[in-house]
């Protein structure tokens, strides 16, 4: 076994490791800069977040801050809510006696819901053939909660009609928001009588605070089998914690040309953004044994915080029809790469459709398919720490309504489904449930027949296989004067 000078050199550089991955991995999933969420507008959600160019809600300016004067209104506030359902399976491949492949064995399955807030207020003057307003909002732009919960059972069988015993219990806690707030100022010129051009600019003010959790418990019935053969044995507990604390600020450029009233356009810049990141990490590992110390190792770190440059494209067409009818479509363009060369440039697609019938009930129907990063800390051939970074597409299908409650007072309703499936490492290494590596004896004492079994730490030759989907429901207040 290993000396505790041994164990506390390897603790140290396990920190910064941990440090390093974390740093670049909060969520769950691992998913690069948190959940990006995508629209607080229940408007422009169910119109597949299209919204690059949009004149009617006031949520509109933290997509494009030229969409201020746009607004047909001189006052606009708007109030949201949204909740998010994830439900995360991950599985491994199943295999019979014969090495034939049978099926995908889902062996944990996680279901959570998140809530988040914000709210955008804006307003307007006109001055001959010219146009200034200002705004301000508030929306979580990241959301890094999530919670992971597993089972790690030995092989004693079902006899009986009873489960193999439950011997130790994994979990990964996140919690957390990146905060957007924001000032937007902009101004409008009119082109002709029906044309016209906007100008915008966001200054925002952004800070979160992140709490991450990694832990693995050993049961009751664990650590008193091991101790009923020899009082001396400890199953040693695992807590790694991670704290961070991220603000700065980003600023965005936007663009909206009225051609007619027909057809508009919208153009968004955002510059790449450098954030503070500073934070602690640390290591909790309690005794193996009755005659060593557990032990408590910590550092800090200080970094920067990327958040990509993107450019966002958008057109808006309201076709001459008897019925009410816009189309919404935005092309984004994300620059990865600002980040690190192992991520490729993407670009995310936003459609939606909005039909009035009899021009009373709104019904809106939309899609989006969306790019994100799996990320993994990785050694080459030559033993340098490297990135590995996997392109995560996630598809998703938005629909909803609105409602007048009263003059110059609406309440927005949308939804959305989205599903994606990945390969991932296994979060939790099995080499750890060898009981044997902790107590020292010369058989295990958890599992039966453990000479047929192989604690090998699976990598991305035999990675995990990733199914999660998002239910997400937003609603919101908007009044208009």
């Amino acid at each position: 076994m290993l000396s505790y000078k041994s164990l506390k050199y390897v603790s140290l550089l396990g920190i910064m490791i941990l440090g390093t991955t974390l740093s670049f991995a909060f969520s769950i999933t691992d998913t690069v800069h948190g959940n990006k969420l995508q629209s607080l507008d229940p408007r422009a959600l169910a119109m597949g977040s299209a919204s690059a160019f949009n004149d009617q809600n006031a949520f509109a300016i933290s997509v494009n801050p030229a969409n201020l004067t746009l607004m047909k209104k001189y006052f606009g506030i708007q109030l949201s809510s949204s909740f998010t359902r994830n439900e995360d399976n991950r599985s491994v491949p199943l295999y019979n006696s014969f090495d034939n492949y049978v099926d995908d064995a889902v062996y944990s399955s996680n279901t959570n819901v998140f809530d988040n807030y914000a709210g955008a207020i804006y307003a307007s003057l006109n001055s001959l053939s010219h146009t200034a307003g200002l705004g301000f909002y508030y929306k979580p732009l990241l959301s890094f909660d999530g919670d992971y919960s597993e089972q790690v059972r030995n092989n004693y069988g079902t006899d009986n009609d009873t489960y193999p015993e439950i011997i130790a219990m994994n979990q990964i806690n996140s919690k957390g928001v990146l905060e957007q707030k924001g000032i937007v100022y902009a101004m409008g010129i009119d082109l002709g009588e029906i044309s016209s051009i906007h100008f915008g600019f966001d200054y925002s003010l952004m800070d979160g605070r992140i709490d991450h959790k990694k832990s693995i418990l050993w049961t009751d019935v664990a650590k008193n089998t091991v101790a009923a053969i020899n009082s001396s044995f400890l199953l040693p507990d695992v807590i790694d914690s991670m704290r961070t604390r991220i603000n700065g600020y980003q600023v965005k450029l936007g663009t909206t040309i009225k051609l007619n009233n027909r057809l508009g356009i919208g153009i968004v810049y955002t510059p790449k953004a450098m954030l503070d990141s500073k934070g602690s990490v640390s290591m909790f590992r309690s005794p193996s044994t009755v005659n060593t110390i557990g032990y408590y190792l910590s550092s800090d770190f200080e970094q920067d915080y990327i958040l990509p440059a993107e450019a966002r494209l958008g057109l808006s067409y309201k076709p001459q029809n008897i019925m009410r009818t816009w189309f919404n479509t935005d092309i984004e363009y994300v620059q990865w790469s600002d980040i690190d060369k192992a991520y490729d440039d993407v670009f995310n697609l936003y459609c939606g459709v909005e039909h009035h019938l009899e021009n009373r009930l709104p019904l809106r129907l939309g899609f989006q398919a969306y790019n994100s990063y799996l990320v993994a800390n990785d050694i080459d051939a030559e033993g340098n720490s490297i990135i590995i970074a996997k392109n995560i597409l996630t598809p998703s299908i938005t629909g909803g309504s609105s409602i007048d409650l009263a003059k110059n007072l609406k309440l927005d309703l949308g939804f959305s489904y989205s599903f994606r499936e990945y390969e991932a490492l296994d979060m939790f290494g099995d080499t750890f449930y060898n009981d044997r590596n902790h107590t020292g004896h010369s058989t295990s004492l958890l599992w039966r027949n453990p000479q047929y079994l192989s604690f090998v730490d699976r990598g991305w030759e035999n990675p995990d296989k990733v199914r999660e989907n998002f239910i997400s429901l937003n609603t919101a207040l908007s009044f208009t004067w």
